[in-house]
């Protein structure tokens, strides 16, 4: 978009995941930039750590947040009896999509920023690769105190190093005087179960499946945007379900009312389980 490089606003390129791993013999000692496979990725070592090796995926993107396991060097390694993935120090993020993008300028053109104001912080937050969704808490703890609750892009609670991100960035940026933090928001699973009716020739696992996807989109795409999980609105969806005719029983942890939610968390989804009426 020609006109947010004018105001020098990009999209986010793709990053890979850093993962933290260790070796057996523990005392095995490795070269940096030695490179390892686990299963259909490859990885090379970064740096080394008190506890083990930072290795760091050599394909960008979040496919290499699954990384979990045994790795096995490419290269014969002297000494090397096994190693493992223990740890997704920060995650990969994939480029950042044109419709993504263009609500993130769009965005940013309806929230001003001016001297530290409240856009200021949501937009600086946002401008940090990674996040998916912010929610700014001016006076948070009294005067000249400013809370910055975040979200990853995937819309759920946000890791250690991104928030060290959006923190650094946001001390670069932000006036003298105010204090601020900069915190995860919560995760709030939401379990749905129903009993359901399905039309002649469709397979249950098929809609659930289906329901499941179009109940996870409905959650990310309204984080931060609700402050409850509507018991009609699940049931809306689940009637909207290619395949599902109508349902009873329905159930949103535990309840058949809706599931209030407090400023800081975003509703994930959790177990969905459905089963066909006698």
């Amino acid at each position: 978009m020609k006109r947010a490089e004018e105001r020098a606003i990009y999209p986010h390129r793709a990053t890979a995941a850093i993962w933290k791993g260790h070796f057996v013999p523990s005392d095995l000692d490795v070269p940096i930039g030695t490179r390892f496979n686990a299963g259909k990725l490859n990885l090379f070592i970064t740096a080394k750590r008190s506890d083990g090796y930072e290795f760091t995926c050599e394909s960008v993107g979040s496919q290499g947040n699954i990384c979990y396991g045994s790795i096995t060097p490419i290269q014969y390694l002297q000494g090397f009896q096994s190693g493992e993935l223990t740890e997704l120090i920060i995650p990969g993020n994939d480029e950042e999509e044109t419709e993504a993008f263009r609500e993130r300028y769009l965005t940013i053109l309806r929230k001003p920023s001016t001297s530290g104001n409240v856009y200021d912080y949501y937009n600086w937050a946002m401008s940090c690769k990674g996040v998916g969704v912010t929610k700014v808490f001016p006076l948070a703890y009294g005067p000249g105190t400013v809370k910055v609750v975040i979200a990853d892009e995937d819309k759920k609670e946000a890791t250690p190093a991104l928030l060290n991100t959006v923190k650094d960035y946001i001390e670069e940026m932000r006036p003298i005087g105010a204090t601020v933090t900069v915190a995860s928001a919560q995760e709030l699973p939401v379990n749905v179960m129903a009993r359901i009716k399905l039309k002649d020739g469709v397979n249950l696992g098929t809609a659930q499946a289906s329901f499941r996807e179009a109940f996870d989109v409905f959650l990310k795409d309204n984080a931060f945007d609700i402050n409850y999980v509507g018991y009609a609105r699940v049931g809306n969806i689940l009637l909207g379900t290619a395949g599902v005719e109508d349902y009873i029983g329905l159930t949103i942890n535990g309840f058949d009312h809706n599931i209030e939610l407090t400023d800081e968390q975003i509703a994930v989804i959790g177990t969905v389980t459905l089963e066909v009426m006698g």
